[in-house]
């Protein structure tokens, strides 16, 4: 296994390796470095994302960002570095910045062959801003690997968190088989460590690799095969006497891809395909009844017992893009299954049903309206092993052969021997923990001028499901003001 923050310091490592290397643009290049400037004036209704009681707070938002770009016929690289400072009124505990930096790189090497990677590592502190579903995931489209966190500048994490370092990393290589096929072999890590003392949070570190052999099958079709191979581990989390046990999740995925140019207006992705999911939670904490002798006989104790479980089995992933042109707009709808990692501390995978519709319309050359709204379905991919404390049998007690128990529903276990031995009832059947995410916004963005541009938006989100999975159910509203400066300082 890998040692603890070994691939933080990969990520890192990859980072520090594309910015020297975008870093260096070639002669005739086009090159430009940005500065933009953008300051959000908000009112979130629910800070502390609870169900009752809950508290709203004006907060201002103010996001420097540096970045640099190198283009040419052979391919392009970018660095960008970023702050993202909040400050709530009315609870200054939540107060903190953000701070990241991030890499990318496709350059083309020989007329067949090219380099590509990306990279990214990124502290965020202790808010609760809606930035987004409370738990890293992958957008339809997105860079990065399928199924796996793609970490975005402000996006949380789980609910409220404290101090967390963020990195991932991906570095691949693609060779042109044929003038109409082409291979990809890539490769990386990423990791999520929460700082200081946890109670609600699994440190995790994964890598990954993955394989991708595309045609153009003509000038309106691309069909691709992709193979992916995931493994990862997320901490044990003690808390007194309880332990969520160490998860070590192994997943291989095999899917085909179709993406379609039906004509300028339409536009079509499918992908389809199974995936394999090999689980195993070791020293997990479960309920279990001791007997203890007093002076009159023997009286039950409610205790714990580390137990481990371990579960192989398939599921379907892929997923539908269509996207639409008008004249004055766009229009696009996803949907995509895909199982990824999760710091909960009840499972370690979910499954997860993303539906997505959006609106881009174009008021005029300078502003623009956008209307967008996403679900999001989570259930856990492996069954939640249930055990309830056994009844100890009144007067069964024996020095040599110990206790006797019972249960009333489910089946009895018995744990060790003689007087020391204990009992529990495990459920006649597992069960699936479940959670559902939905968030809207509705933006308006408008040009004043070459460099100056402002932006009005409304967002809502509402979570719903079991506590266990991903924290209470609450909803909540945002609305924010605010204007971007950018400059230019390209030759």
């Amino acid at each position: 296994m890998f040692p603890k923050n070994a691939l933080s310091g990969a990520s890192l490592a990859a980072v520090a390796l594309l910015c020297c290397v975008a870093l260096r643009a070639r002669a005739g290049e086009k090159t430009d470095v940005d500065l933009d400037l953008t300051v959000e004036q908000d009112y979130d209704s629910n800070v502390f994302a609870r169900e009752h009681d809950t508290i709203g707070s004006a907060v201002t938002i103010v996001r420097p960002t540096l970045a640099f770009q190198s283009e040419s016929p052979l391919g392009f690289a970018r660095v960008e570095g970023w702050l993202s400072d909040h400050t709530f009124w009315s609870e200054t505990g939540l107060n903190g910045t953000d701070r990241g930096i991030g890499a990318d790189l496709d350059r083309t090497i020989f007329p067949r062959f090219a380099l590509f990677g990306s990279g990214s590592y990124q502290r965020v502190a202790p808010h609760n801003e809606i930035r987004g579903p409370n738990i890293v995931t992958t957008s339809p489209g997105a860079p990065g690997v399928p199924g796996q966190p793609v970490i975005e500048p402000g996006e949380l994490i789980s609910g409220s968190v404290p101090n967390v370092d963020l990195g991932q990393g991906e570095a691949g290589v693609r060779y042109a088989l044929t003038p109409r096929s082409k291979l990809s072999l890539s490769g990386g890590g990423y990791t999520v460590q929460y700082l200081g003392n946890q109670t609600e949070n699994r440190n995790s570190d994964s890598w990954f690799a993955r394989s991708s052999v595309g045609y153009n099958q003509s000038a309106l079709d691309y069909l691709s095969l992709n193979l992916t191979t995931t493994s990862s581990v997320i901490d044990n989390l003690i808390s007194g006497n309880l332990q969520t046990g160490t998860s070590d999740s192994d997943q291989q995925s095999l899917t085909i891809g179709w993406n379609r140019t039906w004509s300028e207006l339409w536009s079509t992705n499918l992908s389809l395909g199974g995936r394999r999911l090999h689980t195993k939670t070791a020293n997990t904490s479960r309920p279990i009844t001791f007997v203890v002798p007093t002076t009159g006989g023997a009286r039950p104790v409610l205790s714990s017992t580390l137990m481990t479980f371990e579960d192989t089995g398939p599921g379907f992933v892929g997923g539908l893009t269509i996207e639409r042109k008008f004249p004055r707009g766009d229009l696009g709808f996803s949907y995509s299954r895909e199982t990824i990692t999760t710091g909960s501390l009840a499972v370690s995978n979910v499954n997860v049903d993303s539906l997505t519709l959006s609106y881009v319309h174009r008021l005029s050359s300078l502003a623009r309206l956008t209307i967008a709204g996403s679900f999001e379905h989570y259930v856990s991919a492996n069954d939640i092993n249930q055990f309830l404390p056994a009844s100890y049998v009144d007067g069964s007690f024996n020095p040599i052969t110990g206790p006797e128990f019972s249960c009333s529903q489910g089946s009895l276990v018995i744990t060790g021997s003689g007087p020391s031995k204990g009992g529990q009832c495990e459920l006649p059947s597992s069960n699936k923990l479940t959670s559902n995410a939905g968030n809207a916004f509705v933006r308006l963005d408008w040009q004043l001028r070459k460099r100056l541009s402002t932006f009005a938006v409304v967002r809502y989100e509402d979570r719903t499901g079991d506590p266990a999975l991903f924290g209470n159910p609450y909803n909540r509203f945002n609305v924010g003001v605010g204007f971007t400066y950018g400059y230019d300082f390209a030759p």
